[in-house]
């Protein structure tokens, strides 16, 4: 049984069993109602080019899920962010690298299986020469910030496999193959 919103929020009566959404309150004078709406997640390819090619910019995780598996940077959105700026501030975040938010384009949208409560908006940065690149600061979110050239086998290092869908779609689109390989930066 959820135990999310057992309670209104508006005047704190008990919602009615069986607690499924949306949940409107029973209490006559209030009626307010409660949903269960998806969480838009903003993840962002940032492609670097470098000595060894053009790669995408990837943290490896400090926390679960995946923790010490590579993702790429991203995260959930405010309230006040569009999808752009909410996907720079997740770059900047957790990779120390700045991006324009004006000049970030779609990629991809997806949502989670099999329960679609997180709709990921993969987008694409403008392209970053490795040498621009500040020095990295390690935090307990992000233990490291690097590169991944090529797109096959991603599922033995990748955290989460819609980034690994959203980095082969890209890595196809570029027509680039082979196999993935990692370098900090």
């Amino acid at each position: 049984m959820p135990t999310k919103d057992r309670f209104c929020s508006s005047c704190g009566s008990a919602f009615p069993e069986p607690l499924a959404y949306p949940r409107t309150c029973i209490n006559s004078a209030c009626k307010a109602t409660v949903w269960a709406n998806p969480i838009p997640v903003s993840v962002v390819l940032v492609p670097v080019r470098a000595e060894q090619g053009v790669g995408l910019l990837v943290v490896r995780r400090g926390i679960m899920p995946g923790k010490g598996k590579l993702a790429l940077a991203g995260g959930f959105l405010e309230e006040h962010e569009s999808w752009q700026v909410g996907g720079a501030r997740e770059i900047l975040e957790e990779t120390g690298v700045k991006v324009d938010a004006s000049k970030l384009q779609p990629l991809w949208f997806t949502s989670t299986e099999p329960v679609p409560n997180r709709v990921l908006l993969f987008s694409v940065a403008s392209t970053l020469e490795r040498s621009t690149i500040p020095a990295f600061t390690p935090s307990h979110e992000t233990e490291e910030r690097g590169l991944v050239f090529g797109p096959a086998g991603l599922e033995e290092v990748f955290a989460f496999p819609l980034h690994i869908q959203a980095a082969r779609k890209w890595f196809d689109a570029q027509g680039l193959t082979g196999p993935h390989r990692f370098t900090s930066t």
